[in-house]
């Protein structure tokens, strides 16, 4: 994502079920699961798991964040794994609305015998373009389930999601959500603020009830696949954040009636469908997208077809359906399906790599051939970014430019989109495709970790800055333009760390109000990902990157597994030098600086201001 300024090896296994009298089949990347069966249907229980004790079952969490967690802590479920879901959506695009018929079915297994389990879906909103929609039905395995809607509870609740307690279910944007003699108890979600709003103008407020909770008919053993289809329908709309920001499915109305455009970060995928909405849920998708006739459907994934329906009850005037089939994980955040009149088109890279380009049919011809301009050097960019980042990551990459004023531009698995009618530059370009590795392929595990992508992504354009020197120097394969890349490098780094703006506030610690603006989250991660590849060397960083790659690809990373990464691939492993990057580490992504002072991180790397990370001898005693 691109911010505002404030004022993403395991085996991979073939997996084959039903879903709605459908066939999906889709790769899933499986993490320590030993699979033992795959059938057509769901995949039922063993044996033992069907004489699994009923008391030994309970109901699965409704969350997956940790005690204290203030950074949308009300977000994801447990008590299964997210392995596919397929997308049914019944759109009528003038009235914007999902008629009959739309619905979901999410594919999971559990990691526990569950007697309920719960989903995340925004259903209402009191915020202008807010959902409206509800929920017709439930089934668990073709089964009717019974299902309602209740607020969430701070992580870790000792008297558990039903407390009786209304302080366990308040918004803040702190660790606690007010004094002692208020309510000193975690928050159980991050606050909906209205634009330019004051940041904790809605502390203390009670939560939404956006957790779907879901008691299927019989307990559903552990280990045991199952199936859940939720019908709903209604008008989708966007999630008012805790920035005082919007995301999800923004109403296109240029032409009248053209559709939506979807950009969801962090949490607005929840207002067009239900779903387990966390960034360490990542199942593969499927997409069925059924609008209005002459509307075009772009999703994460390959255009398997389309075609064009005859009148029917729902489309008086006919239909055109879109199939769409995403073969790898996507977290729930970067899930895309925006629908409306769109010319698309694409072209496919020596690579194999498919590049599509989409954008609204209202635009302008010299807007879109100015925009194509930038939409053009993808691919180039994407086989300069690769040199870092080791091979692009999916089968798929794209550019999809929608009419809607969202605010931010984001990075869609596989389809990048652009708010506002316009591709602002090469520079943004380069931001968003490098979190096709950073953000997309590895996930943040957490909300707190997004300084680890954003970072990431700023240093694809401080690359890009880089390798322009370097070309306008002779290019890559003279002396003179490897060294103009170094020199451009360590430039940015010593202009952007004299600014004294950049230290308050810890990258790891960010609260929901300041999670995508400040420098906290873009260039100081940035910066220390350019002193990195000072310490460990050019060589030994790309090593690094690529390896890391190869380890999280499709899943998700911790701040310490980051950490490790780069870790590894130190030149020198003596105990001084653990100590001293253990230290960096600390200084870079978990300390914040007192705002009007000098101090700021001291340990960078050589040829870069700040202090020397090495002495001269090359050790670090």
């Amino acid at each position: 994502m691109e911010g505002f300024i404030a004022g993403e090896k395991p085996d991979s296994v073939l997996i084959v079920l039903q879903g709605s009298g459908l066939m999906s089949v889709w790769r899933k990347q499986v993490v320590g699961i030993a699979v033992a069966a795959t059938v057509c249907g769901v995949v039922t229980a063993s044996p033992a798991h069907a004489a699994q004790s009923a008391a030994a079952c309970s109901a699965g969490s409704r969350t997956l964040s940790s005690y204290r967690d203030h950074v949308y802590p009300e977000t994801g479920n447990g008590g299964y794994v997210s392995l596919h879901t397929d997308v049914h959506l019944v759109y009528d695009a003038v009235a914007n609305r999902f008629l009959p018929g739309n619905h979901v079915v999410l594919h999971d297994r559990a990691t526990k015998c569950l007697t309920a389990f719960s989903l995340d879906f925004e259903r209402s909103s009191p915020f202008a373009g807010g959902p409206d929609m509800h929920v017709t039905g439930v089934r668990v395995n073709g089964r009717p389930a019974a299902f309602r809607f209740a607020r969430p509870t701070y992580p870790g609740d000792p008297n558990g999601p039903d407390d009786p307690d209304p302080r366990a279910h308040q918004a803040s944007q702190q660790a606690t959500v007010g004094g002692p003699q208020h309510n000193p108890l975690p928050p159980a979600c991050s606050p909906e603020l209205a634009p330019n709003a004051a940041p904790n103008s809605r502390n203390g407020t009670l939560c939404p009830a956006n957790k779907l909770l879901i008691t299927p008919p019989s307990a559903i053993p552990t280990g045991a696949m199952f199936a859940v289809r939720v019908a709903y329908k209604g008008r989708p709309g966007v999630h008012q954040d805790g920035d005082g920001t919007t995301d999800g499915w923004f109403r296109s109305n240029q032409p009248p009636g053209d559709g939506g455009f979807v950009t969801s970060e962090p949490v607005g995928t929840e207002d067009w469908m239900p779903l387990n909405d966390h960034p360490r849920a990542k199942p593969t998708y499927d997409f069925w997208v059924t609008a209005t006739r002459g509307r075009t459907a772009a999703t994460n994934g390959i255009l398997l077809w389309h075609r064009d329906n005859p009148a029917s009850s729902n489309f008086p005037d006919g239909s055109t359906t879109w199939r769409w089939h995403m073969a790898y994980p996507v977290a729930s955040y970067l899930v895309e399906c925006s629908v409306g009149h769109f010319d698309l088109s694409s072209v496919t890279a020596p690579n194999g790599v498919r590049y599509y380009r989409v954008q609204a049919s209202s635009l302008s011809a010299a807007r879109q051939r100015q925009n194509l301009r930038f939409i053009k050097q993808q691919p180039d960019i994407t086989r300069f970014q690769s040199q870092f980042n080791g091979p692009f990551p999916f089968a798929s990459d794209g550019v999809l430019v929608g009419r809607p004023s969202a605010g931010f531009e984001e990075e869609m698995e596989g389809m990048i989109t652009f708010e506002g009618g316009a591709v602002p530059g090469l520079g943004v370009l380069a931001h968003e495709n490098m979190h096709q590795w950073w953000g997309d392929n590895v996930t943040e595990h957490n909300y707190r970790l997004t300084f680890y992508k954003e970072g990431f992504a700023t240093f694809g354009e401080s690359l890009l800055t880089a390798r322009e020197a370097e070309d306008a120097a002779g290019g890559p394969s003279t002396a003179r333009g490897r060294a103009a890349f170094n020199a451009s490098l360590i430039h940015q780094f010593d202009t952007a760390y004299a600014r004294p703006h950049l230290w308050h506030g810890a990258p790891s610690d960010p609260t929901p109000y300041r999670l995508f603006s400040g420098s906290s989250t873009y260039e100081r991660p940035n910066l220390a990902y350019i002193a990195l590849r000072q310490i460990l060397g050019p060589r030994r960083f790309v090593d690094a990157l690529r390896s890391m790659q190869r380890a999280y690809g499709g899943a998700t990373i911790t701040e310490t597994e980051l950490e490790a990464g780069f870790r590894h691939w130190m030149p020198h492993h003596g105990a001084a030098c653990v100590s001293r990057l253990d230290t960096f580490f600390r200084q870079w992504f978990d300390t914040s600086y007192p705002v009007g002072r000098t101090q700021k991180p001291h340990l960078t790397g050589p040829g870069l201001d700040g202090g020397g990370f090495y002495n001269r001898s090359g050790s670090c005693s």
